[in-house]
């Protein structure tokens, strides 16, 4: 999107309307990432969707859904505790060298 500048000086007025603007939409996006993460996080808990298929859905990175998943508390699946056991394993070990 290209916005061409006014040709006239903005106002005091224009610029806290585009003020109130952006702050109405930083308040939904804040909305609809809580809801988006109240459905994740209820799909995880649920256990019928792979976190895989429910993490590809909401948008997020693996890393942001593993991470509000731990924070809320929930454990990986006992199929992929071993896998990420080793992960966590080989990547502490590559750290240190």
């Amino acid at each position: 999107m290209n916005s061409t500048p006014p040709a006239e000086p903005p106002s005091l007025e224009d610029i806290a309307a585009a003020g109130t603007r952006r702050q109405r939409d930083a308040d939904r996006l804040k909305k609809s990432s809580d809801d988006l993460k109240t459905l994740v996080l209820a799909a995880l808990r649920e256990g019928h969707l792979k976190p895989t298929e429910v993490t590809k859905a909401s948008g997020w990175t693996g890393a942001h859904v593993r991470k509000m998943a731990r924070d809320a508390g929930i454990e990986p699946d006992e199929r992929y505790r071993e896998r990420a056991e080793r992960l966590k394993k080989s990547q502490s070990t590559g750290a240190a060298g």
